[in-house]
């Protein structure tokens, strides 16, 4: 009996950190707008974290170094920064397989530019 109350635990506490993912909003930023640097930024969402480096040179994004992407089953999602280096926005496509993932470390890399706003 308690082995199932706590696996039921388990089960809620997670499907409340996916919702929380899923209802995770990218802001857009305009990259142009960002000062010349290096910023970091962190997501946490529990089952999902993102730590990045984000390079700005010129008004463009030259860099982005995934520093930390704690997650599930590896589903390809560091794909999502060569989209948001090639696209320079981070109105990209999440990696098929990897939405939530995507989406954290989108977040991640939104937070890292806002500091040079």
């Amino acid at each position: 009996m308690v082995l199932v109350l706590a696996s039921a635990g388990i089960l809620l506490t997670g499907c409340k950190q996916i919702e929380a993912i899923q209802r995770l909003e990218i802001q857009n930023i305009v990259f142009q707008n960002v000062g010349d640097g290096t910023y970091e930024g962190y997501q946490d969402n529990k089952i999902v974290t993102a730590k990045v480096r984000v390079s700005v040179k010129d008004g463009r994004v030259a860099d982005i170094q995934l520093l930390q992407h704690a997650h599930g089953p590896q589903h390809g999602a560091e794909a999502i920064v060569a989209r948001v280096l090639e696209e320079q926005s981070l109105r990209v496509d999440a990696v098929s397989g990897a939405t939530y993932s995507s989406k954290v470390v989108l977040k991640a890399i939104e937070l890292a530019l806002r500091k040079g706003l």
